[in-house]
């Protein structure tokens, strides 16, 4: 197989990914998330790890049991997932989540209940700049956000368009192959063709 065959291969899994991924998504409507793509939007990673166990912070925390995790913008709930916080972070993969949001300012709230005794609560000002991805951390204790940084997220319209950019250097590839493989072979019969005429020359002066 040559590069560029590995290269589409590469992509072709890629987009099926992309796609699974996108089926299995379940962070907001998709009419929702339509909308919000539609106008000015960043994009927010969270992230997520299990309650500290201080009076102060997460009181009746309960490890056995999945924590409901959401996150509000603006009164309007964008994220809602269970998740178990118990191992956050164990094996090296912390809980987190990535979502499309309104650019703008923004009163961002963190949601967890059910693997605590009361809902924890915890509200944040948040500015998030269009086409920015800014990532907001829950250490256990505090709602903390990070700085926005320049963002463009991979979709499968950016996948197809590399998979035709590279299926045209592909073809260009074949036909500049074609092409030499054409001159090669004229320029062979040429030689062969020179080679059999002085040979006749030589022969006719050999029997002069």
């Amino acid at each position: 197989m040559n590069q560029s065959l590995r290269s589409m291969a590469k992509w072709s899994m890629l987009a099926v990914l992309l796609s699974n991924t996108g089926c299995n998504a379940k962070e907001m409507p998709d009419a929702r998330r339509d909308y919000l793509l539609a106008h000015e939007h960043g994009w927010i990673d969270l992230v997520v790890k299990a309650p500290a166990t201080a009076p102060a912070a997460a009181p009746g925390f309960k490890p056995g049991e999945a924590c409901s995790v959401g996150l509000t913008i603006n009164g309007d709930m964008l994220l809602f997932e269970n998740a178990s916080l118990a191992d956050a972070g164990g094996a090296g993969m912390p809980v987190g989540f990535r979502f499309v949001a309104p650019a703008g300012k923004l009163d961002a709230a963190l949601h967890l209940h059910g693997c605590v005794k009361d809902e924890l609560v915890l509200k944040l000002p948040l500015q998030l700049t269009k086409d920015h991805l800014v990532e907001l951390a829950f250490d256990g204790v505090a709602l903390t956000a990070g700085e926005a940084t320049p963002f463009e997220p991979t979709s499968l319209e950016w996948v197809r368009t590399e998979m035709l950019r590279m299926q045209a250097n592909a073809q260009a590839g074949d036909a500049a192959t074609g092409k030499l493989t054409t001159l090669a072979t004229a320029s062979v019969a040429l030689n062969a063709f020179g080679l059999l005429a002085l040979l006749g020359y030589a022969w006719s002066r050999r029997r002069r």
